[in-house]
Order: C-alpha cells, then structure tokens, then sequence
C-alpha cells in the first residue's frame, strides 16, 4: 500500500510511506507467523534509495527451534514471541561502475532477547567482461541463558566472468563464522544457441576448524530449445 510524492525539484525524485502485512495459518486456519513493515522509500535522482523501515514479527513456533543455531537449548513448540525492529536500507546509484549499499536493523528476537543486524554490498564491474561482489554482514544477539551473547560473521565474495556473448563463468564463495563453515559454489555455461545451455556445476562445502568435508559434487545439465 504505496503513498508516492513527487517534488517539483532538488535531489530527490520520489518519496512516501509503504506498508504491508503478510499473516501465515495452519491448516486449522489458526495464525501461527504476522509479519507487518512500515517502510518510507527515498528515491533520489540518480536512481540512489535510502528507506529507514519499522517492523513488527509475530511467531508461534510449530516445532522446537533453537534461536542461535548453538544447540543450547531449544523453544518450545507452540510458544510464542512478538518484538519489534526499527533499521535503515541504503542501495547507491546503479549506473556507475562502483556500487554499495548497507541495511540497519536493531530490535527485540526470540525469547525476549535482542538482535542487531548489520550488513553491506559492495561491487565493482570492470566492463564488459568482469563484475566482482562482496557481501558482509555483522549479527549481534543478546539472549537469556542458556544461550547468552552470540556474534558472528557472514563473508560472502562473488565473481562473474563473461567471456563472450555465449560463454559464462561464476563463482560464489560464502563463510558463515558462527558455524566455522565455508561454501564454495562455482558456475560454467556454455548457450549455444539461444535458449538452449551447457551448464557444469562444482560445489564444495567443508569446515574449516577443524577441516573437515561436509559434501562435495560435480553437476552438468544440459537444456535443449525444441520448438515445433
């Protein structure tokens, strides 16, 4: 539910409040997650947004659910929790070679515990041929015992490679700190002719304290435009 205001001039092209709400049920038809965001969207004139937001989450957990992923302790199936989160959304002008964008988020989390979110994107094309990406993103939660303070780190470096108008190559690598987990998710396509691709696919998903693999897989899928 979008209001939209247009200035007559200076740096900002549009701006106004959104609201949404989206309710989930059970089979019973009884309401077990509400999610409501209040957002007030910015959009400048070069196409750079800015979006400070205001949120409300209602959970009723359908199965025990551990808060922090430690195994601790777990909620209890059926319990509930609501809290509250105010934050920030900030994406610079896209047409530039240089991009980046950060998000804010503080507020209530599970079992009356707190949560502080923050992350970035930034990323650099040098064209046509490579466009690099790396994500970042710092969380802070304050919970009762047993589970206490919990910080970690997500690290997540991205590579695209175009080589010509029918040759692609990406790789995807992410570091969860929390789990001392990395993944490492590599690309090949092959379009040899218009909707039609060779794609060989490499993933590779291990601990690295201590080292330890968790799978490993080599994937290729071919597709094939059969228009009659």
């Amino acid at each position: 539910m979008p209001i939209t205001f247009f200035p007559d001039g200076g740096p900002v092209l549009t701006h106004g409040p959104q609201f949404s709400s989206t309710y989930y049920f059970d089979p019973a038809f009884h309401q077990t997650d509400n999610e409501s965001l209040l957002t007030y969207l910015i959009t400048f004139r070069n196409k750079a947004t800015l979006a400070p937001l205001a949120m409300h989450d209602f959970v009723q957990l359908l199965l025990p659910f551990d808060p922090t992923n430690s195994h601790k302790d777990s909620l209890l199936m059926g319990s509930r929790h609501r809290w509250n989160t105010v934050g920030a959304d900030f994406v610079s002008k896209p047409q530039t070679l240089f991009t980046y964008g950060f998000s804010f988020r503080y507020g209530g989390y599970y079992a009356d515990g707190r949560k502080l979110s923050i992350s970035n994107d930034i990323g650099y094309r040098f064209q046509p041929f490579v466009n690099l990406a790396l994500h970042t993103s710092y969380n802070k939660l304050d919970l009762p015992q047993p589970w206490g303070n919990t910080t970690f780190w997500l690290v997540g470096p991205k590579i695209d490679i175009t080589f010509t108008n029918k040759l692609f190559f990406t790789t995807y690598i992410q570091y969860n700190q929390q789990l001392k987990n990395t993944n490492i998710n590599a690309r090949f396509q092959w379009r040899y002719k218009p909707a039609s691709d060779l794609f060989i696919v490499y993933t590779d998903n291990y601990l690295t304290v201590p080292y330890s693999v968790r799978n490993r897989a080599l994937v290729i899928k071919f597709n094939y435009w059969w228009s009659l």
